[in-house]
């Protein structure tokens, strides 16, 4: 795929953040808006005029520094014209030995070292320029002593010969040429600095003149965009006056129409408005009412009238809470005294409360029924403990009798089993092979019989038994439990998927598993079976799937397999009870879950139940604890 263009994005984002702007300006009261529309001008003047005097300070500066550079120079060339006069008047003085010609040279004796001294003192920023100015002082000394020393010969009236003279001369010259070299030097460097700083103050003065013109501009554009947002304030400030007007025009006629008396008060408490309602509640005309205080329509003798009457100057003079209610008596014209709730609210014109009045005698003499009701409940509730008492009585007997009837009559059957074991070793040899077979038969129906007490006894409490939670990892649970149930070992049973870990009541999911991993087992056509266990989660709770490639189950019997003691063939050719799925459904049930089986001949069958991540609570009165075990007699 193409990727996107930079600014198409730029463009997404550009919009979105005026969208936001735009929506935050719109939040802003109008009076922070009208301020910021105010400010904008001021300060697009304080900022040109900042900007302008930044600006103009860094003029000066620059303007400084060419000022300082020119004196430095009118200073160097200010030495330069003095020891050049001082050299040309002693010269002249020792042509003319006239003394007057000495002015300029002692002119130079006083000014050259002050000048020199002024010139090291303005470059002494610069360390560069400093060493010059240095250097030219020491030259300038040494030229000076040259010509102090001519000066003293001519006075004593020596005179050399013409090597002496002009070797003398020669020094002379050497002693300008280098001070001339040196100044120059050094006027090079100033003249270039003097360059730099003209162009620099140039910049400035431009850069001055742009930010007038940008202060100017921006003042302009400030100004406009500040009457523009002044005209939008107005525009608003319009429509809201409009739509005030509006919405008190609906609220007069909503509370014209209200269902509940509506009484528009002033500051001072004095009735502006009343409406239908009102009339009709307290038999007052509106004409009758107006200017009247509030008060008036009220029997301030009765309890709740006098507390929101100790209230009322604060719901006159104050914001009253929202959703605050206070019960009072009425009066009607007639006298008559009925009980009312009053809300006091404020509203959006002017300092006036809107009260709301309702009439709840008809809500008094409903909640006194419902009073009378609660009582009779009451009677009914406490005549429910007793009945859940004895319910819970009766079942704890029914337990009590199931077990002892389940342990008293395995005894006999038991003892009929022996006693056939023993008549069989009596007669021994001599018992015919159809009597044995018969004595076979006969111990195979007292353990069935058997099987079905303690099937009926594990059905009776199922979904009964109150069970501890704890918490369970299913998945080692189950293969405890196929270890315990001890399949063939050419068996197969996998767990498909992982298995969960959660807080229940292991013992009902524990029989639920077991008789189902059983039932996959036992009833099997092959010993090479194959048990598939999964589980899925499904938010609450969890759904566990059961499947066997056994022979199935046909569609018109599905629903008889959860049936008590119900087969699908005959006990004498396949020895089962047919109670474990009735307890399974019993059991899932109980705990707030389904089972469902899914199935055809030939193809296997899945059983598919759920089970709450959160475990149901069990009412007492239905349950009973886990039987103790006794040892059988």
């Amino acid at each position: 795929m193409p990727k996107p263009k930079v600014s198409s994005v730029l463009n997404v984002q550009m919009k979105g953040c005026w969208h936001k702007f735009k929506s935050y300006w719109k939040q802003l009261p109008i009076e922070g808006r009208g301020s910021i529309a105010v400010c904008i001008p001021l300060i697009c003047l304080i900022g040109t005029v900042v900007a302008y005097t930044v600006l103009r300070q860094r003029m000066v500066e620059s303007q400084n520094y060419v000022d300082h550079t020119n004196e430095v120079l009118n200073q160097s060339k200010g030495s330069l014209i003095s020891i050049l006069n001082a050299e040309t008047g002693v010269r002249g003085y020792f042509i003319g030995r006239d003394k007057a010609l000495l002015e300029s040279y002692n002119l130079a004796l006083k000014t050259l070292n002050p000048t020199l001294l002024g010139l090291e003192q303005l470059v002494k920023e610069n360390p560069v320029q400093l060493q010059r100015a240095r250097l030219l002082t020491q030259v300038a000394n040494y030229r000076m002593n040259l010509l102090r020393q001519s000066v003293s010969r001519v006075n004593a009236g020596e005179s050399g010969t013409a090597e002496v003279t002009r070797a003398r001369l020669l020094n002379g010259k050497q002693a300008m040429d280098r001070f001339r070299q040196v100044i120059s030097e050094f006027e090079a460097e100033e003249y270039r600095l003097l360059d730099l700083r003209i162009r620099d103050l140039q910049q400035q003065q431009q850069l001055n003149a742009d930010a007038m013109w940008c202060g100017i501009a921006i003042g302009i554009i400030g100004t406009i965009l500040a009457i523009r947002i002044l005209q939008e304030l107005a525009t608003e400030l319009r429509e809201r006056d409009i739509r005030l007007r509006e919405s008190r025009n609906q609220v007069e006629a909503i509370v014209g129409n209200i269902v509940d008396g509506v009484m528009v008060i002033d500051p001072k408490g004095k009735i502006e408005s009343f409406n239908y309602a009102a009339v009709k509640m307290f038999g007052y005309q509106p004409n009758e009412v107006m200017g009247w205080h509030w008060r008036q329509l009220l029997d301030r003798e009765a309890e709740d009238t006098r507390k929101l009457l100790d209230y009322e100057p604060d719901l006159i003079s104050k914001a009253p809470p929202i959703g605050q209610i206070w019960q009072a008596m009425g009066q009607r014209k007639n006298g008559e005294l009925f009980p009312i709730e009053v809300s006091m609210n404020s509203i959006a014109f002017d300092d006036d409360r809107i009260a709301i009045v309702r009439d709840i005698t008809d809500r008094q003499q409903t909640a006194a029924k419902l009073q009378a009701k609660a009582i009779e409940l009451a009677q009914l509730n406490n005549s429910l403990n007793a009945s859940n008492y004895s319910l819970r009585q009766t079942n704890s007997e029914l337990d009590r009798f199931a077990y002892i009837t389940a342990h008293d009559l395995k005894a006999p059957l038991r003892a009929i089993a022996s006693l056939s074991e023993w008549v069989e070793e009596d007669l021994g040899d001599s018992m015919s092979e159809e009597t044995r077979s018969q004595m076979q038969l006969l111990r195979r129906r007292v353990y069935r019989m058997q099987a079905l007490l303690n099937s009926l006894l594990e059905y009776s409490r199922a979904g009964r038994t109150q069970s501890p939670i704890v918490t369970v990892d299913v998945g080692r649970s189950i293969e405890k439990i196929i270890q315990t149930l001890a399949p063939p070992d050419t068996f197969s049973i996998h767990i498909t998927t992982p298995m969960p870990t959660f807080d229940t009541r292991w013992r009902p999911l524990e029989q639920v598993l077991t008789h189902l991993i059983d039932n996959a087992i036992r009833h099997h056509p092959t010993k090479a079976g194959i048990v598939e266990i999964s589980a899925i989660d499904l938010g609450d709770r969890y759904e566990f799937s059961i499947f066997d490639n056994g022979d199935g189950i046909e569609p018109q019997f599905q629903t008889r397999i959860y049936t008590i003691f119900q087969t699908l063939k005959a006990r004498d050719l396949q020895e089962n009870i047919g109670a474990g799925l009735a307890i399974v459904k019993k059991i899932v049930t109980s705990e707030g879950g389904t089972i469902e089986l899914e199935s055809m001949p030939g193809k296997g069958a899945i059983f598919r139940f759920t089970w709450l991540k959160q475990p149901l609570t069990i009412d007492a009165s239905t349950t009973s604890p886990e039987p103790r075990s006794k040892t059988s007699c």
